[in-house]
């Protein structure tokens, strides 16, 4: 019997060519996708069915997320018997551990086959995680520190997560993004409240290859709030891992909306910072927002580290979730393959990036 099933995941994306799967060749080697390695470990449970699985967000390579979500029609081998979710849960987990992926079921639920995890997603969460070096004020310090570690020429080449190789804990490597340079925390919130709101956020998508020519609505409702964060372990650390970690101050960045479009998160982040480091000011901010372009002087600066950026969750209307009398026969698709109206949808990181499910929902056309 065949049943849609919703599966949550979790997963730390360094190793991953981002979630959506492709032929990604380099060096001669395979490099995997989160998508990939789902579908491989999918087929443990032996269904009757070809399947496909359905994103509700997708990631850009390196993101990370505590809770992504996508779909999936599966039919049970034995006729007339279902997936218990469970058991699934159980199955793929083991499967994960065994070939040392860094990607987790967290939980399945059966759903009524018009749900769609993209289109029926009422919003999106995303943490951005930085720190920077408290007492980069002392600019005597800072000079004579700068001055010795120029004469070791290779740090030019190319600055480690850490700057210039500073202590950090080993829990941090490839998790969040490190500012060096003086930091207004003041400004990040002022920032946060200048971009939260409702406008058209042309300026803060990366522009995409000359041939592409589906642009999704820049127009989307944006909340961000700034918190101080911790390092991860922090209620483990002892006196000889805070070392590493006392000279820095955290911040979690929380971004919430419907929809994003492509690569809108860490560029929003970028904007903040740039304006807490100094570099432009409220003025320079309000104009992007008030008059959308790509042509403006700081846009080439604006980006953040892919790895300092988790989606930490997918929403729904619980309703949604939920079977109801007429839910089988009401239904938008009986197959996963279904053909949606593009007015389906409101533009819904991530799709490719951090957000852009406007054009995800092009790509399952095109599929």
């Amino acid at each position: 019997m065949m049943g849609r099933f919703l599966i949550y995941f979790a997963y730390i994306g360094t190793k991953y060519r981002g979630i959506q799967i492709q032929p990604t060749i380099i060096k001669g080697n395979v490099i995997p996708t989160v998508q990939g390695v789902l579908h491989e470990s999918l087929s443990k449970l032996r269904p009757a069915n070809e399947y496909k699985i359905f994103l509700s967000s997708r990631t850009d390579t390196g993101v990370h997320a505590l809770k992504n979500a996508c779909h999936v029609d599966l039919t049970h081998p034995v006729e007339g018997k279902e997936y218990n979710p469970e058991v699934m849960v159980s199955v793929l987990n083991y499967h994960l551990k065994l070939k040392n992926e860094e990607i987790r079921i967290l939980k399945i639920k059966k759903v009524p086959k018009h749900f769609h995890c993209r289109l029926n997603a009422s919003g999106r969460k995303y943490v951005y995680r930085l720190a920077h070096l408290a007492g980069t004020e002392d600019a005597e310090h800072n000079e004579n520190f700068l001055k010795e570690l120029n004469e070791f020429r290779f740090l030019k080449n190319k600055r480690p997560c850490l700057p210039y190789g500073l202590p950090e804990s080993v829990l941090e490597q490839n998790k969040l993004a490190y500012i060096w340079k003086p930091f207004d925390v003041e400004k990040l919130i002022l920032g946060a409240q200048i971009v939260s709101g409702i406008h058209n956020y042309g300026s803060f998508s990366k522009k995409r290859k000359e041939s592409e020519t589906y642009l999704p609505h820049p127009v989307k409702m944006l909340t961000i709030g700034v918190k101080r964060g911790q390092p991860l372990g922090f209620p483990f650390m002892f006196d000889s891992h805070i070392s590493a970690s006392e000279n820095l101050q955290f911040w979690d960045i929380h971004v919430r909306s419907k929809s994003f479009l492509y690569r809108q998160v860490r560029r929003v982040v970028g904007a903040m910072v740039l304006l807490a480091t100094n570099h432009i000011k409220t003025t320079d901010l309000q104009d992007i927002l008030d008059n959308p372009r790509t042509d403006f002087s700081f846009s080439g600066i604006m980006g953040m580290p892919d790895h300092g950026l988790y989606l930490v969750d997918v929403e729904y209307n619980p309703r949604d979730l939920e079977f109801s009398s007429s839910s089988e026969d009401n239904t938008l698709s009986s197959t996963s393959s279904d053909v949606l109206s593009s007015n389906d949808a409101d533009s819904s990181d991530d799709v490719v990036d951090e957000t852009d499910d406007d054009q995800n929902e092009k790509v399952d056309k095109e599929r």
